[in-house]
């Protein structure tokens, strides 16, 4: 596939990615704002075995909180994204680091990374892979394959999974409705970037899939680590955060 042929495949534009949608509305934004990490990147970020010295890439780094949180921990950290108001906010963060010095953010396509062969020890894609068609992502996950060390490690988070789509969300929408919510029958209408910017939600079979056809060995685990069922009844909030922890929901 050439790049004028690529060119003319779908792909979501950098410019939908304002300096609002990280700030107000990109999950996570309300740690942040408070100068935390989200627990969702926490809980990631907790599997990756980084050591001082090693070499860390994080793929669309977003706000950059990954990156840096890497870099405090004694990793040599690179962040990179295409959307220049995600590393203006980056950048800022950095800059107030200890750590400014270990980390490096960059303007770049996952789908052509500008570094050369086997030099990270670690890449993580935080939230990417549904932002990504299936060609980008492809071409994402098999880039992130060249440029890691033999025996490297890739760590992968996306949300929302098909099986909730399919299953979770009609229910959650029925047990709203019953509460007197009326919620859409597309789940990505409920949020206002969604829509615009989720072009390829995965199940754990799928995600297994596309990175073994990138050359990786996979392993899938699913989980929730942030529900809105945290914020209802005792009752709701029992029964919900039960629900969620059934493999299709």
């Amino acid at each position: 596939m050439t790049q004028d042929q690529d060119a003319a495949r779908p792909s979501v534009s950098a410019g939908v990615y304002d300096t609002n949608y990280f700030l107000m509305d990109c999950e996570g934004y309300e740690d942040f704002r408070s100068g935390k990490v989200s627990q969702r990147l926490l809980t990631g970020l907790g599997m990756v075995a980084v050591q001082p010295g090693q070499h860390v890439l994080d793929i669309a780094c977003g706000r950059g909180e990954a990156a840096i949180w890497l870099a405090e921990r004694g990793a040599w950290a690179w962040g990179l994204d295409y959307a220049l108001p995600a590393l203006h906010i980056a950048q800022g963060q950095a800059s107030q680091r200890s750590s400014v010095e270990r980390v490096r953010f960059i303007a770049a396509n996952v789908r052509a990374l500008p570094f050369g062969d086997g030099l990270f020890d670690h890449a993580v894609m935080m939230d990417v892979v549904e932002h990504l068609y299936p060609w980008e992502l492809h071409h994402a996950l098999c880039e992130a394959y060249r440029v890691l060390r033999p025996r490297g490690q890739l760590l992968v988070h996306t949300a929302p999974n098909r099986w909730y789509y399919r299953w979770g969300y009609p229910a959650f929408r029925f047990t709203e409705r019953v509460r007197g919510r009326k919620l859409p029958i597309d789940p990505r209408q409920r949020f206002r970037y969604h829509s615009l910017m989720h072009v390829n939600e995965q199940s754990p079979w799928s995600l297994r899939q596309a990175m073994r056809r990138a050359g990786f060995r996979v392993c899938v685990s699913v989980d929730a680590s942030r529900t809105e069922w945290d914020r209802m009844g005792k009752v709701s909030r029992l029964v919900g955060n039960t629900a969620i922890r059934l493999p299709l929901i």
